[in-house]
């Protein structure tokens, strides 16, 4: 046996002892809530001491009201011109005839990626048109595109500035950090109480919950940049400014097209969020849904949502690969020799026919679509709606289903999960469980994501929300538990059958990229409300991470790894529980870490629709402006949130690189 061979079994057994370790303490654990949860054991040993409670929550409230009060004279200029800037845009684009607003959309996708995506982007915008949505849509555009280019226009010299200063940049990264973690809901209360309920709001949400990956990526492509070539513009007389505009920006622009990208997915992802302080547009049709439990309409805007969000995917996605100066390198490598006067101007005429065309092709659709009634505003004659369908459907499943439905509910998510980890956890005395969290998280991710366990612990408990937060966590625990076993078989499945991938891929597509909200509207329809409805929401949209990434992680298994094992008469699943999963192991993890961040992304939504916990508390918070006690219940889910995140990713040990040694 090689040195090589040595190392790669070596490591196979020590996963494969720990994983039977974990399995054991987690089964332990398990036997012992499920037991207290049969026995009805008494819980209220367990609380926090209410006299060790601190009223941290007046004096937040306080401040909030004074700033509001004090910067009036700032923040009301500001919500104005942002709210007159918005109704000028809407105006302008509810104005633009249809067929012209197809048309630009096809030619840009043509522009930036191909046929195919011009041909797509037209056909979406137009679909979304024939849906009967084709006025929110434009609202909501004008919505995210003023939030994307204030987002860019601030991020982006921050992230230039934390690029140039790693004392600044030392200072921005636990805020950016937050900024992602905590619940867009949390915002909601000092965008009330600054800008009162405008649009201004809403692109103050956008802007803040999207802003994040723009400053981190500008900042990491600026650092990025080879010192060889900023070296080489000093030394030909660069200042600092010019070889950051001429040398650092242009090389790290595909990593700051990213972060842009990012931003701008991240802003359509605030859509229904917004809504709920009055910004119209396709989240508030969503909102209206599930306030009606429209399954039908709910799915048709979330439809349009999601043919929104791949156009603006897309496009920004080729601007970073084609970028401005495609054109240029085409040409440089196409070089045209010089003739006669006539011949360049054949040439040019060659060369931006297809322009002009295009140009002339919108101006006669603009002209004509401000004289034709039909082609300025969308004709109702040609809008469809699969709404009454998709409802009697769910009515069918609700009545004739309502077996399987009331089974998977009260048996499966309550009786087996949510229950015995809720009586556990309001069992457990707070010492008891403020000790294990910390051992846990010792062993997991080392002492300093302990310490933060303690800290949040603490904080949940000083702050007045010790049950509250138990409530949350064993709603997390069993949405995140019920989702990793199926996510994890089904990702082992679809490395096994290019079949099953094939079929589960635009299945995962679809589930990625839907709207929050859209989820709860089928769930509510089938299993009503109550926090078992967020706990079921929440483990279907936080599927697809687990599943990509344990297919990945088996697939990537080295070939003769898994040779090796069936030479030595391994069966199919001996081989799949022994060699693969153990050496996957570090990208199953990444999986699951990210759909433990997914689950706790739901938190908030699941408060919605009676799910109770933290989520629950910071939405009546915000309703009733109560910015203290809305800020305490999201400080504390981002404490769980960093908690958790650090202990789904380990200690950061990299599986071992097998290599042959020669």
């Amino acid at each position: 046996m090689t040195y090589a061979e040595t190392l790669q079994t070596r490591f196979i057994r020590e996963r494969r002892y720990q994983g039977i370790l974990w399995a054991v303490i987690a089964v332990a654990a398990y036997i012992l809530a499920f037991s207290l949860a049969t026995t009805n054991a008494p819980t209220e040993f367990g609380d926090w001491p209410r006299n060790w409670e601190l009223p941290i929550q007046e004096p937040i409230d306080v401040l909030f009201e004074w700033i509001g009060d004090a910067f009036a004279w700032f923040f009301n200029p500001i919500s104005e011109v942002i709210d007159t800037g918005l109704a000028g845009i809407d105006t302008f684009l509810l104005w633009l005839p249809w067929p012209f607003v197809v048309a630009s959309v096809s030619m840009l996708g043509f522009k930036l990626g191909g046929r195919w995506l011009g041909l797509f982007s037209g056909v979406a915008v137009l679909f979304i048109g024939m849906n009967g949505f084709w006025d929110s849509a434009m609202v909501t555009f004008s919505v995210v595109g003023v939030s994307v280019v204030v987002a860019v226009g601030l991020g982006v010299p921050i992230g230039i500035l934390a690029a140039f200063n790693n004392r600044f940049e030392a200072i921005v990264r636990p805020v950016l950090d937050t900024m992602q973690v905590l619940p867009a809901f949390v915002y909601l209360i000092p965008a009330l109480v600054l800008f009162g309920v405008s649009g201004t709001q809403g692109v103050f949400l956008t802007v803040v919950y999207s802003i994040p990956p723009v400053i981190r990526l500008t900042n990491l492509g600026i650092r990025q940049v080879p010192l060889a070539a900023i070296e080489t513009a000093h030394s030909h007389g660069s200042s600092t400014f010019q070889t950051l505009f001429q040398v650092q920006l242009p090389l790290a622009k595909p990593t700051i097209m990213i972060g842009i990208n990012q931003t701008i997915m991240m802003a359509v992802s605030m859509i229904i969020i917004t809504a709920l302080v009055g910004v119209e547009g396709l989240g508030r049709d969503v909102w209206l849904s599930l306030r009606e439990v429209d399954a039908g309409e709910g799915l048709e805007s979330g439809i349009a949502i999601v043919l929104l969000a791949i156009i603006v995917d897309r496009f920004s996605y080729a601007f970073v690969k084609s970028g401005p100066n495609s054109s240029a390198s085409s040409l440089a490598a196409n070089p045209q020799h010089e003739g006669t006067p006539g011949q360049s101007l054949r040439v040019m005429a060659s060369r931006y026919s297809t322009r002009l065309a295009g140009v002339l092709l919108l101006a006669i659709l603009l002209i004509l679509g401000s004289l034709v009634g039909p082609l300025r505003d969308f004709p109702d004659e040609l809008t469809f709606s699969i709404a009454d369908p998709v409802n009697r459907a769910f009515d069918w499943m609700a009545v004739n289903l309502h077996f399987i439905t009331s089974w998977v509910r009260d048996s499966l998510f309550r009786g087996l999960g949510y229950s015995p980890i809720h009586t556990l956890l309001l069992w457990l005395p707070w010492p008891a469980m403020m000790a294990i969290a910390a051992g846990l998280a010792y062993f997991t991710a080392g002492w300093r994501v302990a310490l933060l366990a303690l800290a949040g612990l603490a904080f949940a408990g000083i702050g007045g929300v010790w049950d509250v937060t138990m409530d949350t966590l064993s709603q997390v625990l069993t949405a995140g538990a019920f989702t990793v076993v199926v996510g994890i078989a089904l990702g082992v499945c679809a490395s096994q059958s290019r079949v099953f991938e094939m079929v589960l891929r635009p299945i995962l597509d679809t589930m990625q990229t839907m709207p929050i909200f859209v989820y709860l509207i089928p769930v509510i329809m089938l299993w009503g409300i109550g926090p078992l409805v967020g706990i079921i929401a929440t483990s279907v949209y936080a599927l697809p991470p687990v599943i990509r990434m344990t297919s990945l992680g088996i697939k990537e298994v080295p070939t003769p790894m898994i040779e090796t094992a069936q030479s030595h008469g391994s069966t199919g699943l001996q081989t799949m529980l022994q060699v693969k999963i153990p050496l996957a192991l570090p990208t199953i993890v990444m999986g699951v870490n990210q759909t433990i961040i997914m689950v706790l992304a739901m938190v908030i939504i699941a408060g919605l629709v009676g799910g109770g916990g933290l989520g629950q508390e910071v939405f009546i918070n915000s309703i009733w402006l109560r910015m203290g006690h809305g800020l305490v219940s999201g400080m504390t889910i981002v404490l769980m949130a960093m908690v958790l995140d650090r202990m789904t990713r380990g200690k950061q040990v990299d599986s071992i690189n097998f290599v042959t040694v020669r």
